[in-house]
């Protein structure tokens, strides 16, 4: 999922002194990944031009984050090698501590999706992944520091509880939509804030 924000004195820096956090386009490039996948998956049930609809809207706005994403990639890989005189290394933005969570995270989504199936509800899967995926932010937010992901944690969490109710409240239907599709736009957006420059 996405990443951390690590310090990195190559990154270019506008001239009003602000630019994107330090990873943040590898952690907007995940992100804006999951999201799309979250809208392509759980679209089976809308009729044609909904899916298609949806999916366009995920497509482009997921087009739209590569661009900006990639384009600072190499920016930041210019400055480094004009600092330098040559390719200067950039540190990974994944530590130990994320590798755990994402571990945690795999685990506990293979799980509980195949507890759910095995007890007969398959289609509580994607309001699980929705409350794995949410709550692995809020750790995500505490190990790095970042408070823009305990609002995200908070969001897609919030989606996923929402799916639950949906299921007890007897409207299965609405599960993707809510756990889902919301989920998928919630991320493709929180991507696209993750690539706005932010004060040093």
């Amino acid at each position: 999922m996405m990443t951390a924000e690590t310090p990195d004195s190559n990154r270019p820096t506008m001239p009003n002194g602000r630019r994107p956090a330090d990873g943040a386009e590898i952690g907007a490039l995940i992100g804006a990944g999951f999201g799309l996948l979250f809208l392509i998956i759980n679209t089976g049930q809308f009729s044609t031009l909904g899916r298609t609809l949806v999916i366009t809207v995920g497509v482009l706005a997921f087009a739209g984050i590569a661009i900006f994403a990639i384009r600072g990639l190499m920016q930041g890989g210019r400055a480094g090698r004009g600092e330098s005189g040559k390719g200067s290394r950039r540190e990974p933005p994944f530590g130990r501590a994320y590798w755990i969570i994402v571990l945690i995270e795999a685990v506990l989504l293979f799980a509980g999706t195949r507890l759910l199936a095995s007890l007969g509800h398959p289609e509580l899967g994607v309001a699980w992944v929705a409350v794995v995926v949410g709550t692995h932010f809020f750790a995500l937010g505490w190990v790095f520091g970042l408070d823009r992901f305990h609002v995200l944690a908070t969001v897609v969490t919030l989606c996923g509880i929402g799916g639950f109710i949906a299921f007890f409240a007897a409207a299965p239907a609405f599960i993707p939509v809510i756990s889902g599709v919301i989920s998928g736009f919630v991320l493709l957006a929180f991507a696209m804030w993750a690539l706005i420059p932010t004060e040093r």
